[in-house]
């Protein structure tokens, strides 16, 4: 399942349309996942700038010298120019090359998260910069093969969690919660024609230590012990994303947490009932927010309720309070409102959602509620994985 040549020039082409409209002359493109959108490439441009430059006749690309061994012709593009390396000397730097492209060029269009000596460069050449987000409204909304993609992606995030489930316990080690990780990735590596460079596999579990920090790094020495864990299945598969996350036991939780977790069910559950096409973003956070805020719960959010995903697993627009956007029937969005208490723990839930015309569809499916991710696992073969890997890493309960 790939993206056909047919839809890559149908996009650049769409691009192309929209220059005018914008009132720019050329569009320079440097950021991976928007030269991936346009042209299906794969590469790490690292420090080496990669600029796609587009106009309303011809696309031009300028790429490392180092580069066009592999990269002599690329579908869709008219002309090729390499530089010789980065950092390099006049006439053979990325600079030089770019300036004779952009002969009796008035208006340059950048992305906002062009690199800074990008648009450094062109300003102190006396180019006119237009901020332009004409491609990454573009890939806000997906095609029918994008959606079978991204649904593949959700496949594979129901299997990482739903594994964990099967296997959680109490005393189970971040490294065994990790290693479901690489049972993943070697599935897609054969059921699917795997892009390596396109393609990433996080499967991890936030414990109950750090489950109140959205952004807490667990520990290989970790264990699922007391409280409240978050599972999470963060995957990109052969450039399209989706991510699964779940509140979860491995003991009994206690009265205020089993209430907590349902205020959270709540809150997405508001969420859910707002998101359709026609909505503006910031509603989808709201429906949230507000029910959470009567809660007494205003100091114990951290963050919005969702962004979208397609190419990246974290792209507008976002479901944040500031975001005006009109959401549209396919777009690909995540649903996870989070309440976090300190001693109590963290409860987020989150899923990958496709917008449609009255509502939405779940492309990630996996048990959500308490009784269901409540796990005392009596199975003895994960309990003595976990003790050899305790004993190879002198893993101590």
């Amino acid at each position: 399942m790939k993206i056909s040549k047919s839809e890559y020039k149908a996009r650049i082409e769409s691009l192309q349309r929209k220059l005018s409209k914008e009132g720019i002359d050329h569009l320079i493109v440097s950021e991976e996942e928007d030269i991936y959108y346009l042209t299906g490439l794969t590469y790490k441009s690292l420090e080496r700038l990669f600029l796609l430059i587009v106009n309303k006749n011809e696309v031009k690309f300028i790429l490392p010298k180092m580069e066009l061994a592999h990269l002599k012709e690329v579908d869709n593009v008219n002309k090729i120019e390499c530089y010789w390396e980065y950092p390099a000397q006049s006439p053979e730097r990325w600079q030089d090359i770019l300036i004779k492209e952009l002969t009796k060029v008035s208006v340059v269009g950048l992305s906002s998260k062009s690199p800074f000596e990008l648009g450094n460069f062109l300003g102190e050449q006396g180019f006119s910069i237009k901020l332009s987000n004409l491609v990454e409204k573009l890939r806000w909304i997906k095609s029918s093969t994008e959606i079978e993609l991204i649904k593949r992606a959700s496949h594979y995030c129901d299997l990482a969690i739903s594994n964990l489930n099967k296997t959680a316990y109490y005393g189970m080690t971040e490294l065994e919660v990790l290693s479901i990780g690489k049972d993943i990735q070697k599935k897609v590596i054969i059921e699917t024609d795997f892009d390596y460079l396109s393609s990433n596999i996080l499967v991890g579990a936030w414990p109950s230590r750090i489950s109140y920090q959205p952004h807490g790094t667990p520990k290989v020495e970790d264990v699922l012990v007391e409280g409240s864990h978050i599972s999470l299945a963060f995957l990109r598969v052969n450039g399209y994303a989706a991510e699964l996350e779940r509140t979860f036991f491995t003991t009994q939780p206690t009265n205020e947490q089993k209430e907590v977790f349902e205020l959270m069910l709540e809150a997405r559950k508001r969420s859910f009932e707002v998101l359709k096409a026609g909505v503006i973003a910031e509603e989808v956070d709201m429906a949230s927010r507000e029910f959470l805020h009567k809660q007494g719960l205003a100091d114990k959010l951290m963050h919005r309720t969702g962004h979208g995903i397609g190419l990246g697993n974290h792209e507008g627009p976002y479901l944040a309070l500031g975001d005006k956007t009109i959401l549209e029937e396919n777009m690909v969005v995540s649903i996870e409102p989070g309440i976090y208490m300190e001693g109590i723990g963290g409860f987020r839930h989150s899923d990958t959602v496709r917008i449609t015309k009255d509502g939405y569809e779940l492309l990630t499916n996996c048990d959500d509620q308490i009784e269901q991710l409540t796990f005392t696992n009596l199975n003895i073969f994960p309990r003595l994985k976990g003790k050899v890997i305790k004993r190879m890493f002198q893993i101590k309960n």
